[in-house]
């Protein structure tokens, strides 16, 4: 049987499985197999155990449980609340001080915990009532924290930059230290949508008359030296070469479990018990999927598929703008039915090739794909940030509502897209000076 009829029998297979609602995981694996079975006969099944054994026997992916771990001791600790304090006594005199401090306590506290979903639950559980409270209006309650919250994809330490440093065989050190530009820059361009929104809709958040002085905006600072010391101790190693990403998780988890000592957060049996308990499901979860999406990058490689596509794309001539904005609808699209585990690594291993054969760095690539990553999470309608949000806002708030909100996110992270795209060179610049 030709190569491209086994591929595109595989495609099918997977998609028929995934919408017939068989998880992911078993989907990417059956499809593998029957891909294998036709290609190889029965005898090909023999290199399964071999090719699995080899990506997995790696001390890159000890990063992903160690940093899971980190989060869940963050997310515990009680960390968010006084970085969403710190924020909101800073910028508690401007109109939506509160949405935009959803913001920076989000995207400080994406650098301690690496998952979105975590952030998403932790800001917005007193966020979005403290806001609603104050007469800020529903869409601005809820948005904000929805979109911030998915950048624990794009700054670092991210669990999506492991994953896809894994698969293209990327320096995972240069992929966090290549994050932090683009994470500031689309957390600066959604404080200045707020901003914007705020001044054409005042209705959208009421005029704040509370008034902190300088001296009790430097004591709230001292509520949050102890993170923003974990993310020096993180994200500073990595970038002066003293440790690997690795290393730098192992730290991170000693150090945040300290802090959660020192608020009695993590000092009884229970509590560990459900850190250690949320660390192994999610773990488990992220390996079974990236165990069988290698099995599927490996069938698709004897296939010769990223080569045919490859191929198929020169034939067309389409200018590089274009086929960059098709890889681009892709990875949107794809992240609108999947999470975000399962596009990096299906796309990374088609995608990829194409790129760097138009000469784009596969370091860039990886940026550009968190950066879509972020959109799949607050798109329905399997965006989970979406879902989590509505778990933790007042009954009067819809999922209806929340989508609504979060929609014009998208168009930010959009625009910050088309800027990185356009500019590659901003998210290098860092990875560049890197010791």
């Amino acid at each position: 049987m030709e190569p491209l009829t086994i591929t595109i029998i595989m495609l099918a297979i997977f998609f028929l499985f995934l919408f017939s609602g068989m998880s992911i995981f078993s989907a990417l694996g059956s499809a593998s197999v029957v891909g294998i079975l036709l290609l190889q006969g029965p005898r090909g099944l023999g290199a399964i155990p071999g090719v699995l054994f080899d990506r997995l026997n790696s001390f890159t992916l000890v990063a992903v449980p160690l940093f899971i771990l980190m989060g869940e001791i963050i997310f515990i600790s009680g960390l968010g609340t006084d970085l969403f304090n710190a924020a909101s006594s800073w910028m508690s005199r401007i109109r939506g001080g509160l949405a935009m401090a959803s913001v920076v306590s989000s995207a400080i506290f994406g650098a301690l915990c690496g998952v979105s979903v975590a952030g998403a639950a932790t800001i917005g559980s007193f966020a979005i009532p403290e806001m609603m409270k104050r007469g800020y209006h529903k869409s601005l309650a809820t948005g904000p924290v929805a979109a911030a919250g998915a950048l624990s994809l794009l700054i670092p330490p991210s669990i999506a930059f492991v994953l896809y440093g894994e698969v293209a065989d990327e320096s995972v050190g240069k992929l966090f230290i290549g994050g932090i530009v683009p994470g500031a820059v689309l957390a600066c361009m959604m404080i200045i949508y707020i901003g914007v929104s705020c001044i054409i809709r005042p209705e959208l958040a009421p005029d704040s008359h509370e008034k902190v002085n300088w001296i009790d905006r430097i004591k709230v600072l001292k509520s949050v030296w102890a993170s923003l010391l974990l993310v020096f101790l993180v994200l500073g190693f990595i970038y002066l070469g003293i440790s690997t990403p690795t290393e730098s998780a192992a730290i991170g988890c000693i150090g945040s479990a300290i802090i959660a000592f020192t608020r009695q957060k993590l000092n009884n049996l229970a509590s560990l018990k459900i850190v250690l308990s949320r660390t192994i499901q999610t773990t488990g979860m992220i390996l079974m999927i990236f165990s069988s999406a290698l099995l599927f990058g490996y069938v698709l490689t004897l296939l010769q598929a990223p080569q045919t596509m490859i191929h198929l794309v020169e034939s067309t001539n389409l200018p590089t703008w274009a086929t960059l904005s098709l890889i681009m609808i892709v990875l949107i699209t794809m992240g609108m039915f999947l999470d975000v585990v399962s596009v990096i690594l299906i796309a990374t291993p088609l995608l990829l090739p194409m790129v760097v054969t138009m000469g784009y760095n596969p370091l860039w690539f990886g940026i550009i794909v968190g950066i879509t990553c972020e959109m799949a999470v607050i798109t329905p309608p399997v965006g989970l940030n979406l879902y989590v949000v509505k778990g933790v806002s007042p009954p009067q708030i819809s999922l209806n509502d929340i989508i609504k909100s979060a929609i014009p996110f998208v168009f930010v992270e959009v625009i910050c897209l088309i800027v990185f795209v356009a500019f590659p060179d901003l998210a290098l610049w860092l990875p560049n000076k890197m010791g």
